[in-house]
């Protein structure tokens, strides 16, 4: 029993004494690495230290004219009424194409009453190009479907093709 007991002992602290935390190493030092980031350190404060010889700039006064205000009244820009979607054969939205005609693909419908961006008058008779004001791209829409307001220069748009 001895013996075992001896054993254990002995296999206990060979145990413990593989696993205890050992000395930390100590660590090399670079001494090429050290004396390259001197040497730049020193040659950066001697180069700040430097004497500049550009003369400092001096200061001159140069008197500014007083400032006498004219009062312009701007001219008021020209109102421009965009034409507006009417009710449609009683029904509250009015058909926007891809191109002068149901057999384009239909864009959307839209409100009547809703004020739209003319952009031309189309080539087809009967048919003008607007900016869909839902989707903000080009579609066509019927002549009869729009309320232009007479002021409203139709002739200075130009003539889009589809």
């Amino acid at each position: 029993m001895n013996r075992r007991f001896l054993c254990l002992i002995v296999l206990t602290a060979t145990l413990l004494g593989a696993c205890a935390p050992q000395a930390p190493a100590t660590p090399t030092v670079d001494v090429a690495g050290t004396m390259a980031v001197q040497l730049a350190s020193m040659m950066m404060t001697q180069t700040v230290a430097a004497y500049s010889p550009t003369p400092p700039p001096t200061a001159t006064f140069t008197a500014t004219p007083p400032v006498t205000e004219t009062p312009t009244v701007p001219p008021a820009p020209a109102e421009t009424v965009m034409p507006t979607v009417m009710e449609v054969n009683g029904s509250d939205y009015a058909p926007c194409y891809q191109g002068p005609g149901p057999t384009y693909p239909l864009t959307s419908q839209i409100s009547s009453y809703k004020a739209v961006e003319f952009v031309g008058i189309g080539s087809v008779p009967g048919w003008y190009v607007i900016i869909n004001p839902y989707f903000r791209s080009q579609c066509w829409i019927e002549a009869k479907n729009l309320v232009i307001d007479p002021s409203f220069d139709v002739s200075a748009y130009p003539t889009i093709k589809p």
